[in-house]
């Protein structure tokens, strides 16, 4: 399975707008994590299967948490604003277990990271307009997940691989 995650992109409809076309036939869900700035009912949103509020989103009808069953477990969909993201990811991991998640995707800080914590990957795809903290690249995220593995690869707003930021993660039980 294969996932688009995006953030934190703050306007910058061309670039959104490039990134999910050229994606939305390569991957199974495109996910925005928040902060677009665009209206809820913005058409581009067609090409998105989940979409939630950023504490930038003023247009009325985004949820704050979406949650995705998939065939390899749940997906859960935040922004990450209300669970103080900011000072850590404990908060989302305890709403992870709440809601019997495998997996959360958030935004916010502007930050790139992915961790598997207790067996739940928790990912943050950066943003593509204003990057933060000690990577300065404007950035996304494709995450593959299999039954054995997760792989999470960080492309930059022109859709370069960066590869020295790969994270890979055998999981339990796999060969």
């Amino acid at each position: 399975m294969k996932l688009l995650v995006l953030s934190d992109n703050h306007g910058n409809y061309s670039t959104v707008n490039q990134i999910f076309t050229e994606y939305r036939d390569k991957v199974d869900y495109i996910i925005h994590c928040g902060d677009s700035e665009f209206s809820f009912e913005d058409p581009i949103w067609q090409l998105v299967d989940v979409k939630v509020a950023g504490n930038m989103d003023f247009s009325p009808g985004y949820p704050t948490i979406e949650t995705l069953q998939t065939p390899l477990g749940k997906l859960l969909i935040t922004h990450g604003h209300l669970f103080q993201v900011n000072q850590g990811n404990q908060m989302l991991f305890d709403l992870a277990l709440e809601k019997d998640a495998q997996f959360v995707f958030h935004g916010h800080t502007h930050r790139l990271y992915a961790e598997l914590k207790d067996g739940i990957l928790l990912m943050n795809p950066g943003s593509i307009a204003q990057p933060r903290g000690e990577i300065q690249a404007k950035t996304y995220a494709v995450v593959e997940i299999s039954k054995d593995f997760i792989e999470v690869d960080y492309y930059n707003h022109q859709s370069v691989l960066l590869e020295d930021l790969t994270h890979y993660f055998k999981l339990d039980g796999a060969d």
